[in-house]
């Protein structure tokens, strides 16, 4: 052997050596059972549904349904099940928009009013850039107050969304902060249909979903009887054991901010489109998916989110709303892309999540954190809450409690009546999170449906002191004064 090739063969083992264990370990097969197994357990013990999708190197290696698309009549979910994207429907405005940059029709650093020339906000139209629109920094807020006020079905184009937000004033300076705005995003779309000369939702099936062979993907209208579309469920906390459907709550119409729907194979042609340059140039897509600025624990690009786990890059985007919570990732480095779609509360999709994330790239803090809340969870369901707060004592310079799962399974327990555990969960959050306002209005719900109204009332005033303005609230305190 010449000393060449033990060379070579010496960085190659090394080479070897120092990747990451995620990347030498391709056995699909250990990397799949560990997951499918938790999921069907997680559908048996906590109402998961959805479909979940794993694909590597552009090919599934799982796909699974669980749970109903329509839960009173058990029609059980489907892998072709078309689910609500919420917010995932930014990547495909953020990819328009590049695509029209691409062209040279747009330039990211031109402000609103150099295309929208009759936009009503002067300070928008003047001051506001493309690119601040994309990364959520123009200082835009939000509509949502304004649309829960009107009749939903009247709302089906993007030129009818301005004027709930309009007229108000932003924020803060352009480019000086951060504010996650769905606003942003329609006037996004009022731009891709200024410069394309095209209807928004026209636009995106003809130069993105067509391409990447989109099929069952659409903005559809929701009073129409739409096939194989699945309905978002939650639970009420009002009626113990009753589920509530999200219908009145949707958008009538998907929008460039969000409300579209899709499969799970279709996500996966888009990501599969989107990596091999079908929609944009190679660099046009790093631009796009290359974080921007801080959001959560990661960054956000251009209708892109983008982290790092150990090393390996993951970008993508999620989606959530009432009955709805969903993300489509791609792990570029690994070859993985994993699509989660659901139907159902929010807890199961952040399961989901975090569990396929830990099997693929390895643990995180913020992944140990879950599971260890999870283990908390069940220490006071099985035991109690003293019995919690003494595990905790024992960890507490290890691991950090997530206080929104431990306030939904509060929920989840008084959903199905277990109210003793549902107290000592929202007391749990109390003693951890005191400056929590919704512990406080969850716990006296709790005391309120076990018969203890004193207790009820001690903490619905409690609430009230933190949420003043919360005009519902307040009768409910003056009737159960009464």
């Amino acid at each position: 052997m010449t000393i060449r090739q033990i060379y070579f063969i010496t960085a190659v083992f090394v080479i070897a050596l120092f990747q990451p264990i995620a990347v030498r370990s391709q056995n699909l097969k250990s990397i799949v059972d560990p997951i499918k197994t938790h999921l069907k357990n997680l559908e048996k013990e906590n109402y998961l549904s959805g479909v979940v999708l794993i694909a590597k190197d552009g090919k599934p290696i799982y796909r699974e349904a669980f749970g109903f698309s329509n839960l009173p009549d058990c029609v059980k979910n489907k892998p072709d099940t078309k689910f609500n994207l919420a917010s995932i429907n930014k990547m495909f405005t953020a990819i328009a928009i590049m695509q029209l940059v691409e062209s040279g029709k747009i330039s990211l650093q031109d402000k609103v009013g150099q295309y929208l020339s009759d936009y009503p906000n002067k300070t928008v139209a003047d001051s506001v850039t493309i690119h601040e629109l994309l990364t959520h920094t123009s200082g835009m807020q939000s509509f949502w107050e304004e649309y829960d006020k009107l009749t939903k079905v009247n709302i089906k184009t993007v030129s009818d969304y301005p004027p709930l937000f309009v007229d108000k004033k932003l924020a803060f300076a352009p480019g000086s902060a951060f504010y996650y705005s769905n606003s942003g995003y329609m006037v996004l779309g009022l731009i891709i249909e200024k410069v394309s000369g095209q209807n928004y939702f026209d636009y995106v099936k003809k130069h993105i979903y067509q391409p990447a062979k989109m099929i069952n993907t659409d903005a559809y209208e929701l009073e129409h009887a739409i096939p194989n579309l699945a309905i978002g469920y939650t639970m009420s906390l009002e009626e113990p054991g009753q589920w509530k459907n999200n219908i009145f709550s949707n958008l009538a119409k998907g929008t460039p901010a969000g409300g579209g729907y899709s499969t799970a194979d279709d996500l996966l042609n888009f990501a599969n489109a989107l990596q091999n340059n079908i929609l944009l140039c190679k660099e046009s897509v790093t631009l796009c998916t290359s974080g921007k600025v801080k959001y959560r624990e990661g960054m956000y690009g251009y209708g892109f989110e983008e982290t790092k786990i150990n090393g390996h890059r993951i970008f993508g985007h999620t989606g959530g709303h009432d009955g709805i919570a969903c993300e489509l990732m791609i792990y570029p480095d690994l070859g993985y892309t994993v699509v989660i779609l659901t139907n159902g509360e929010v807890e199961n999709y952040w399961e989901a999540s975090n569990l396929i994330k830990k099997q693929l790239v390895g643990s995180a803090p913020s992944i140990d954190n879950f599971f260890y809340t999870k283990d908390i969870i069940k220490t006071v369901y099985d035991k109690g809450y003293e019995a919690g707060i003494k595990e905790i004592a024992l960890n507490s310079k290890k691991y950090s409690l997530r206080e929104n799962l431990i306030e939904r399974y509060g929920y989840k327990f008084l959903f199905e009546k277990k109210t003793n555990q549902a107290i000592d969960m929202f007391k749990l959050n109390l003693h951890f999170f005191p400056n929590s306002t919704n512990g406080y209005y969850y716990i006296s719900e709790a005391y309120r449906i076990s018969g203890q109204k004193k207790q009820a009332i001690e903490y619905l005033k409690l609430y009230l002191e933190k949420e003043p303005d919360d005009h519902n609230t307040q009768l409910k305190y003056k009737l159960l004064m009464k």
